[in-house]
């Protein structure tokens, strides 16, 4: 899942190594002058690789466009998300878990699992819940160059159009990866690109319990809570731990007061909050 990732921080980790070798060659006056300008800009190209890579991964980072997080907002709200589905029976067991208490919630989905399962979709969106693009066959997008990316988002936009008649206005990349070209290809389709600000790791299937306890100690006003109802297109782990984890996320904020909302209303609740 973080291939990448992995990879740039063992090229990066390798290089700081070099240059820490470097360093010690030249406190004891074993490089020459060259060789010192060399190790420099080596400490540059650290830095900047550094900058670069956390700017592609994480979540809140701004560097290379406009990301949505969380809100600023002094309202007891917060979002429930959904990745990776549609996913039976999985899908079918959150949409009842969130009409028993009433709650919205955005779903960010497959595009492959919509052509599959177009009536999941269907009932995602007739019973008011949002609906948000995940990619086609649920890629990294850094690998991918322009036209795959286009093809991953255009070909998801159409499942979901013609499964619930509606247009997405959200997307998410998988493991929330974007860079330049991805942030200007979603600008140019008028998609807002959403990543999260509480992460539960459900995914790993580590427990109910600590699922819940991962998310609810995170939550804030204006969070946007990740879980998953899929298993992106290989659809084989056990998603039971999330279904059941989201009954009880949701039991217990609204004991706190919180009120649960789509991201879309989410957003719209930005106040300036100081302090």
């Amino acid at each position: 899942m973080f291939d990448l990732k992995i990879r740039l921080i063992n090229m990066l980790g390798l290089l700081t190594i070099v240059v820490i070798v470097g360093l010690v060659l030249d406190y004891r006056n074993v490089l020459k002058k060259p060789m010192r300008m060399g190790m420099s800009l080596a400490v540059l190209g650290i830095t900047a690789g550094i900058f670069l890579t956390l700017s592609a991964v994480l979540p809140e980072n701004d560097v290379f466009g406009r990301v949505f997080s969380n809100t600023k907002t002094t309202q007891k709200v917060v979002a429930l998300t959904f990745d990776d589905g549609p996913y039976p029976p999985y899908t079918e067991q959150v949409l009842d878990v969130l009409k028993e208490y009433n709650v919205p919630a955005t779903f960010f989905v497959v595009g492959k699992n919509v052509e599959k399962y177009p009536e999941l979709v269907k009932r995602i969106a007739d019973e008011g819940h949002q609906l948000g693009n995940h990619t086609y066959h649920h890629i990294d997008l850094l690998k991918a160059n322009r036209k795959v990316i286009a093809e991953e988002i255009d070909n998801t936009n159409q499942a979901i159009l013609a499964a619930a008649g509606i247009k997405p206005r959200l997307m998410r990349p998988p493991h929330g990866f974007r860079d330049p070209v991805v942030m200007e290809m979603m600008a140019e389709r008028n998609l807002k690109v959403v990543e999260w600000s509480v992460m539960s790791r459900d995914w790993t299937n580590p427990g109910v319990d600590v699922i819940v306890e991962r998310t609810v100690k995170g939550v804030k006003n204006g969070s946007i809570i990740l879980l998953h109802d899929g298993d992106g297109i290989t659809s084989q782990d056990s998603r039971m731990q999330s279904v059941e984890a989201a009954r009880r996320i949701i039991q217990i904020l609204s004991k706190q007061g919180y009120t649960f909302v789509t991201v879309d209303e989410i957003l719209e609740k930005t106040e300036d909050v100081k302090g």
